[in-house]
């Protein structure tokens, strides 16, 4: 499934690359994104300038261009004065993204199947290959942001580009939705549901409309509405590099 888009969010402008003169902001975004999606900066963690900062070895004026990307895909909140914290999606916003999703992506396969073409087909196929291959490699991350470009190809396929870019919204926050409140240890969801629904779509078989329901209703199913509780987190043990621990006599943030 989903987010956080696919290709998270492409109206968000990119980082820039690597200077020679200091560290590369796609990375430093990347590390944060990741340690959202993975658990290790749970909900409401506080991301403090100074302390990242000194972690990346990156200016203020830097690390804030990496951190208005991330709220600007909901991963993380800025608030006035007080800096900013990873985002936490309620469960009423969780259960009525979905729910929009329902209604929209209901629409779109109903679309696909009266006008989709060999070539969208195929396009499908591909995209549920690579996601396949992300599954196989455990690559969690990967798999997750393929999952919701499966989603969108449907949409864009079908063709009606007002219900597609609704769609990429709902995506993008679904994938941190599933980030919040999957349970640790829990697998993002497989391929195989994907695999039955391009199946049914390629075969134009109407029964395509209802694989898709009950594949949003089973991730919604799976999510864990009662987050256990964290211990105070350090984030220089969380963005430490392989083998290192943060040192020692640091207040943990």
């Amino acid at each position: 499934m989903p987010t956080l888009n696919t290709k998270r969010n492409n109206k968000t402008a990119p980082l820039k690359r690597k200077r020679s003169d200091g560290p590369d902001a796609a990375t430093v975004y990347e590390r944060i994104w990741s340690a959202i999606m993975d658990h290790s900066l749970p909900p409401e963690t506080r991301l403090v300038e100074e302390r990242l900062c000194g972690i990346f070895g990156m200016g203020r004026t830097r690390l804030r261009q990496v951190l208005q990307r991330l709220a600007h895909e909901r991963v993380v909140t800025l608030m006035p004065n007080r800096g900013a914290m990873v985002s936490k999606p309620s469960v009423r916003e969780a259960r009525e993204v979905f729910a929009a999703r329902r209604i929209i992506e209901a629409s779109i396969v109903g679309s696909f199947i009266e006008s989709a073409s060999r070539a969208d087909c195929k396009r499908i196929q591909d995209q549920l290959a690579r996601e396949k291959l992300a599954w196989r490699r455990n690559d969690h991350r990967e798999a997750l942001k393929l999952s919701g470009d499966f989603h969108l190809a449907i949409a864009e396929a079908a063709g009606n580009n007002i219900l597609a870019d609704m769609l990429r919204d709902l995506i993008s926050r679904s994938s941190l939705i599933i980030a919040v409140y999957r349970a640790p240890g829990t697998p993002f969801c497989p391929p195989d549901a994907h695999e039955e629904l391009a199946t049914a779509l390629e075969t134009r078989n109407p029964a395509a409309v209802d694989l898709m329901l009950r594949h949003l209703d089973h991730v919604l199913a799976e999510l864990q509405f009662e987050p256990p509780q964290h211990e105070p987190l350090d984030l220089g043990s969380i963005f430490a590099p392989h083998g290192k621990s943060a040192q020692p006599g640091k207040r943990k943030t």
